[in-house]
């Protein structure tokens, strides 16, 4: 019975021992297959292949738009574009210098995604605002951007069509905006043009805008040829006031004469508009009709005989 029971005992620790040898086994089997060195055939292949992959997308270079740009296809000569990217943003600017023709500037807004980019022009042409939608595709080999564009205004669609830009210049500092002259309004052109034409034509020109005479006042002796000149865009009509004078029909670039032989003030306005007036004062002969002795103290003969003084001189000085 006794030993029965001592094997009984035995029998036992030899399974516990079993068992944890069997664990540890295990453990050291998980462990070495986790292990670099120690993958499996299957494993390791798929590990091989996601590193290349990794690598692959690695080495590919990003694409860098900072650059200016010729875009051609859009007007009928081309746009030059500045592009400024920062990571998938793009903004910059644009502008168009035509030979003939309206320049402009614009500004530029777009997203890069992989190969594809996406551009919106934004200019005021002719004082209407423009946007031109450009989708396109960069082609690394040829260094190009090219696609399709759309061209809005006021909510129509003003025009469509392919489109093709290629890089002139790395250096986007060296762009500068089109030079735009600020349209004149009519008192300025008409002010450029009394200036030219009173060179030409002498003091005695008024300009017609399209609210006043310049000047509004004007002095002249008699005999004096003023002229009126036609600076408005519309036909004007200058009327004396007591209708000592009436220049009809003016055209626009056109002129009136009208020669005052008459000393007075001539008040004049525009028959197109009432309140738009001037005056022209005629001064008469104002010579006066005594003349200095001394100047002709050497004609003046013994005993004060005036024969060599001009007439009106006659008679005694005295008188």
């Amino acid at each position: 019975m006794k030993m029965r029971s001592i094997f009984i005992i035995l029998t036992a620790f030899l399974i516990i021992g079993l068992s944890l040898g069997q664990n540890a086994a295990n453990n050291s089997s998980s462990q070495n297959i986790a292990a670099p060195g120690n993958t499996s055939p299957e494993n390791a292949s798929s590990l091989q292949n996601a590193n290349a992959a990794e690598a692959a997308q690695n080495a590919t270079p990003a694409i860098d738009l900072n650059y200016i740009w010729s875009v051609g296809g859009i007007e009928a000569g081309q746009i030059t574009m500045v592009l400024n990217q920062d990571g998938d943003n793009l903004f910059g600017q644009a502008k168009y210098e035509p030979e003939s023709g309206q320049p402009w500037n614009g500004d530029v807004t777009g997203s890069v995604s992989g190969d594809k980019v996406a551009l919106v022009i934004t200019a005021a042409k002719e004082k209407k605002l423009v946007s031109s939608k450009l989708d396109g595709v960069f082609d690394n080999a040829s260094q190009t951007i090219r696609g399709k564009f759309v061209q809005m205004s006021e909510g129509k669609i003003t025009g469509n069509g392919e489109f093709n830009a290629m890089w002139i210049s790395p250096d986007v500092s060296g762009y500068t905006p089109a030079a735009i002259e600020e349209p004149k309004t009519p008192v300025q052109q008409a002010s450029q043009s009394s200036t030219s034409d009173s060179a030409i034509l002498g003091e005695n020109t008024i300009e017609i805008t399209g609210s006043s005479f310049q000047p509004a006042a004007l002095s002249v002796p008699i005999g004096t040829t003023v002229k009126w000149i036609n600076h408005d865009s519309k036909d004007q009509f200058v009327v004396a006031k007591y209708g000592a004078f009436n220049s009809g029909k003016i055209i626009p670039g056109g002129e009136f004469q009208f020669t005052f032989t008459q000393a007075g003030s001539f008040d004049y306005s525009s028959q197109v508009n009432p309140s738009m007036t001037g005056i022209v004062t005629v001064v008469g002969n104002t010579k006066s009709r005594f003349v200095d002795v001394h100047e002709y103290k050497d004609k003046i003969g013994p005993g004060g005989d005036l024969s060599g003084v001009p007439p009106g001189m006659g008679g005694s000085i005295g008188a």
